[in-house]
């Protein structure tokens, strides 16, 4: 029964599920996956009192586990609290939702809810039953090591930082887990030997047995293993540090806790990577009592070269309890708009990487409370930090959402000589674009209505297309190609050829990377997601400072990434000769179809909330329909159905590809002796692969108690084998195919029913090859190994001089 090494698999594994306990924040959990474990050792011993197939021994653990999981997770909806019913897979389905619902919300540590608890604990009996299939079963007790690698790769695709101390007892906790059953299999192995043997021992050496090539199988091992750590947790998508607040990555002096040099955030390539991730997760939570909040400020992009928008250096002081400088432009007094609190609470899976860090805020900011040392850069009132902690971070901030009169702006008086670098453009944006931004703007004679015009150029119905997927904007030719042929972008395309076209006709202008308001989900309380991230231009206007403007088209029937998106009051005017116009009054937002036109005059902040919400809703619930939970139930069905047939089908067309490919005698006869081997492996029938075609033919038949036609066609194929190995000449290979075909169903007559089945749904020679590639793929450390070692092994006499050899024996 292998009590032992059955011990030691389902040991090793609970040492390993300790890895997880960073996850979680309570340990009930660890308490469920120890009687999973248990239920699974239970089941493998069982079945291997009897000799039934790997599979049949796999897929019985898999059963006894769901069992499990049905009573303990959903034992009142069973029938008599143990079998499963319809109830109780509904029960478990929806625990399963729960739980994948449950984990784009939370950070490690995370509740300790049922749903989870039911992953989590099926993780681990998953695992375990892959462990023991594998060391006890197959006696492949260095390759079921990798399942209980998966249990330590977990919690390192996530934002779980588990202590010093705490970290290396779970290795140390695995390690010998591992090196248990790695014993246990030893034992067992010499057990069935009885005595210890030392093979390969060098006859001159009368020091001891060679202990080299068992010492070179260690070190292919051990190199196999490292490696295999090493690069597994890199093929895992979410081993990765949140994208919001990242340093550029170069490793110079940007890593965690270095401060030799200053590292800033790569704004594109975040932006880029929230927006495509197909499961948007949440980034932070405000309140406010705005109606409709302004979005949240995180990096200034003001330097436009030949290739790109980039950061330029801060210029900051020291945070100041008595507010933010004031913003650059604004006439605070004359320019309209509501001053707005808000509270904001970071995302607790952000994590810091890089030196420099920044807060999402509403611009432009008066007052800031927050917790740490903080800085503040006066030009863009972009606040940043290279040592505060982020992850759950809560700071409160009062800003005011300017929200001019289009007259006002229309009015207002030429930049001032200190911003002419943000109306700079270098040649070669100007040789290819100068023209286009002329013909946007021929109509318009101010630079508010320049800047309405280039809006809306790009939000015109059917001009542009929203989408995803297309390569980032950089060059004058890639931008020029957006704007003339392709017309098919997202946000940041979309804010870069704004700003262009804007600082072409003269207006000072940025890129501004950051979120949208997100989306309303009660008490006053908005919900800020990686589907939020978002690319604007800013363009300023004396008096009003520096504006935000809208130019990326709606989305309807696209992700709901940008359908939190909305163009301000002052961008839309009615007409482009109309007067002042009231804040938040008259105005419509034709380029946004989520949102619901207020009636002119209306100042109810219900109805501003309830549009609001359901501008939120559409990038909230939309989203998560098309980016929800698959049907697990439906792909594991037929995942399983793949895998109950992938062994006859291979089979079954692997023996009519070896007699297609068969086309004279000598390639037949073999192909007639494999496929008659292979029969017998199917069938559970044993041989050696020493016993000679003419011996096996003559026990086959004698045991089987073939005779007749049945008996000739056995002698004919293991003859025509032994022509085409041995002889000058083969024989005759008209009718091979059909006596192996003949010598097949009497080989199948002579075993029992559930012999037949097993061998037509999971014939063992299927794997053969399988194995034989997966021997080949390991053994390339013994392929290092092996050069390694006839390096070392060049002959040497004393004292380092080659040896001389001779081919004539050597005389006393």
């Amino acid at each position: 029964m292998k009590t032992r090494l059955t011990l030691a698999a389902a040991v090793a594994t609970v040492l390993a599920s300790i890895a997880l306990y960073p996850l979680l924040q309570t340990g009930t959990w660890f308490w469920t996956g120890i009687g999973a474990v248990i239920v699974v050792a239970l089941v493998g011993a069982a079945t291997r009192r009897r000799a039934i197939p790997v599979v049949l021994c796999f897929l019985a653990a898999v059963g006894g586990l769901f069992l499990y999981l049905n009573v303990v997770f959903a034992g009142r909806q069973s029938w008599a609290g143990l079998l499963p019913t319809g109830a109780s897979l509904h029960h478990l389905q929806l625990l399963v939702k729960q739980a994948m619902a449950e984990t784009s919300k939370y950070a490690p540590a995370i509740p300790a809810r049922p749903g989870i608890v039911l992953v989590t604990v099926a993780g681990i009996g998953f695992v375990a039953v892959l462990t023991d299939v594998l060391a006890v079963r197959l006696h492949r007790p260095a390759i079921a090591g990798l399942p209980l690698l998966v249990l330590f790769c977990v919690p390192l695709t996530t934002d779980a930082r588990p202590g010093a101390v705490g970290a290396t007892l779970v290795f140390c906790a695995g390690m010998v887990g591992y090196l248990g059953l790695l014993s246990a299999d030893g034992r067992h192995r010499l057990r069935l030997w009885g005595r210890l043997i030392h093979p390969w021992q060098d006859d001159t050496d009368s020091q001891g047995p060679d202990v080299r090539p068992l010492a070179a199988a260690g070190r292919r091992i051990g190199s196999a293993a490292v490696v295999l750590a090493l690069a597994l947790p890199l093929l895992i998508p979410g081993l990765k540090a949140h994208r919001l607040f990242p340093g550029d990555g170069t490793g110079k002096g940007g890593g965690p806790g270095s401060h030799s040099q200053v590292t800033f955030p790569r704004p594109l390539d975040l932006l880029n990577t929230d927006l495509h991730e197909t499961r948007p997760t949440p980034v932070l939570t405000y309140r406010t009592t705005d109606s409709a909040p302004p979005y949240l400020q995180l990096y200034v992009l003001s330097n436009l070269n030949t290739n790109s928008w980039t950061m330029a250096p801060p210029t900051t002081t020291a945070l100041s309890r008595r507010g933010l400088p004031p913003a650059p432009g604004l006439a605070d007094k004359s320019t309209p708009g509501p001053v707005l609190s808000e509270a904001i609470t970071l995302g607790t899976n952000l994590v810091k990487s890089g030196n420099i860090s920044y807060l999402p805020l509403p611009y432009p900011a008066r007052q800031l409370q927050v917790h740490g040392d903080w800085r503040v850069d006066g030009s863009t009132l972009s606040v940043l930090s290279a040592s505060a902690r982020l992850t759950g971070l809560r700071y409160s901030v009062v800003a005011k959402d300017v929200n001019p009169s289009p007259g006002q702006l229309r009015d207002a008086p030429a930049p001032p000589a200190a911003l002419n670098g943000d109306t700079f453009v270098p040649a070669v944006y100007q040789k290819q674009l100068t023209g286009l931004a002329d013909r946007i703007t021929a109509t318009r004679t101010t630079p508010y209505g320049k800047a309405v015009a280039i809006q809306q150029w790009f939000t015109t119905p059917g001009r542009f297309k929203y989408t995803l997927q297309v390569p980032q904007t950089q060059s004058a030719a890639v931008l020029l190609h957006f704007l003339t042929v392709a017309k098919r972008g997202y946000c940041q395309q979309f804010a870069f050829g704004m700003a262009v076209l804007a600082r072409l006709v003269g207006i000072p202008a940025r890129v501004v990377v950051g979120f949208t308001a997100g989306g309303f989900i009660g008490n006053n309380t908005w919900q800020v997601k990686t589907s939020d991230a978002h690319a604007w231009p800013e363009l300023y206007f004396a008096g009003a400072g520096w504006l935000r403007f809208e130019p990326t088209p709606p989305n309807a029937t696209g992700p709901a990434d940008q359908a939190t998106a909305s163009p301000p009051p002052y961008s839309t005017p009615l007409s482009d000769s109309s007067g002042s116009l009231g804040p938040r009054t008259g105005l419509s937002t034709p380029s946004n179809p989520h949102s619901a036109p207020t009636p002119a005059g209306s100042n109810s902040a219900l109805s501003k909330k309830l549009n609001k919400a359901a501008l939120g809703h559409a990038g909230g619930t939309d989203g998560n329909r098309r980016h929800g939970t698959p049907p697990i139930l439906p792909v594991a069905l037929v995942l399983l159905g793949v895998v109950l047939i992938a062994p006859a089908t291979t089979r079954a067309l692997g023996r009519r590809w070896r007699w297609w490919r068969a086309q004279d005698d000598i390639s037949r006869a073999h192909v007639a002796w494999r496929e008659l081997r292979n029969d017998l492996t199917d069938y559970r029938i044993t041989y050696r692969a020493s016993e000679s075609p003419r011996a096996l033919s003559r026990r086959i038949a004698t045991s089987l108690g073939l005779a007749g036609a049945e008996r000739d066609a056995l002698d004919r194929i293991a003859m025509a084998e032994e022509r085409a190995s041995y002889a000058a000449s083969p024989a005759g290979s008209a009718q091979l195919k059909a006596d192996e075909a003949l010598v097949r169903r009497a080989v199948a007559r002579s075993c029992p029913t559930s012999g037949r089945f097993l061998a037509v749904l999971a014939p063992p020679s299927a794997l053969i090859p399988v194995r034989a590639a997966a021997q080949q793929l390991l053994d390339v450390f013994g392929w290092m190994e092996l050069a390694t070692t006839r390096v070392r092994r060049r002959p040497t006499g004393q004292g380092g001089q080659p040896a001389l050899h001779s081919d004539r024996p050597a005389h006393a």
